[in-house]
């Protein structure tokens, strides 16, 4: 188990409230027993508070447990579900917060009943390895989930595509001139463009660009892709730097998917680039 500040407030909150519901108290009754707020236990149930020393005294003596029993990284069996949630890179990576989970909700639905949601934890992590479920593929799943939330519409990004040919004095109407996409990356962030490369590496024959930073980038393109499929390479790089993507992939081909985040990025880069070969209406 990752032993850090935030699964230290976690398993806290896990074992208090399970002691407290053991003994059959209320937050009201365990606050009258220790002198603590109501407020204050609920915030630590909720992991999002790490009681000081003396106050984890209090609350062990009025749950008729050692201090080190309550402080310790140790859990009963009903309480299995922690060391799964906390090890599992699916959990770790996995958005909760973009459908408006939160690491409380887990909490909630855990604490409520351990048992039956372990085994729910394990079964979902079970087909996972079964079906050779990577994180990646949830990640995706979650970036499809998070289009269709959106209809597929960013309104912010086509805003930031036409505010970008505004300020540039581009032509507004496509077909966008490849030669000024690429003229711009190379006066204004120093690119360099190279189509030979990339055919010398079998192993990235699924790759159609890949970028190598540095304060020159140098853009790896491969040599027989259509005009237009260079163009949107092209344009997705102004993307990226255009809405400040830090984040992001080097190839086009997603070889090794850090995060939500880098997945997320990449999308808008692409939904930019779009946007700016393509006439809105």
């Amino acid at each position: 188990m990752d032993v850090n500040g935030e699964n230290l407030r976690f398993i806290m909150g896990f074992k208090l409230k399970q002691y407290r519901l053991e003994n059959g108290l209320s937050l009201k009754e365990l606050g009258e027993k220790t002198d603590l707020s109501i407020s204050y236990l609920s915030e630590i149930e909720k992991g999002k508070k790490y009681p000081k020393p003396e106050k984890i005294l209090q609350l062990a003596q009025a749950l008729g447990v050692s201090f080190d029993e309550l402080v310790s990284l140790q859990v009963n069996k009903d309480l299995d579900p922690l060391p799964v949630i906390f090890s599992s890179p699916v959990i770790k990576e996995f958005p909760f917060r973009m459908f408006g989970v939160s690491p409380q909700d887990l909490l909630a639905l855990i604490t409520g009943d351990p048992a039956k949601a372990g085994a729910f934890i394990r079964t979902l992590l079970e087909i996972g390895q079964d079906y050779d479920m990577r994180v990646e593929h949830l990640l995706l799943a979650a970036l499809r989930s998070y289009q269709q939330m959106n209809q597929n519409y960013f309104g912010d990004i086509e805003d930031a595509a036409e505010g970008f040919l505004r300020e540039m004095r581009w032509p507004p109407e496509p077909p966008l001139d490849s030669a000024l996409i690429a003229n711009f990356l190379q006066e204004k962030f120093h690119y360099r463009f190279d189509e030979e490369t990339l055919s010398g590496y079998p192993e990235l024959e699924d790759a159609r660009s890949v970028l190598v930073e540095g304060a020159a980038p140098r853009l790896l393109i491969r040599k027989d892709l259509q005009p237009e499929q260079k163009k949107f390479i092209l344009a997705r790089e102004i993307g990226y730097r255009h809405l400040n993507l830090k984040e992001r992939s080097l190839s086009s081909a997603w070889m090794n998917v850090a995060s939500f985040d880098q997945i997320v990025n990449d999308f808008k880069a692409s939904y930019f680039a779009g946007a700016l070969l393509m006439n809105r209406e």
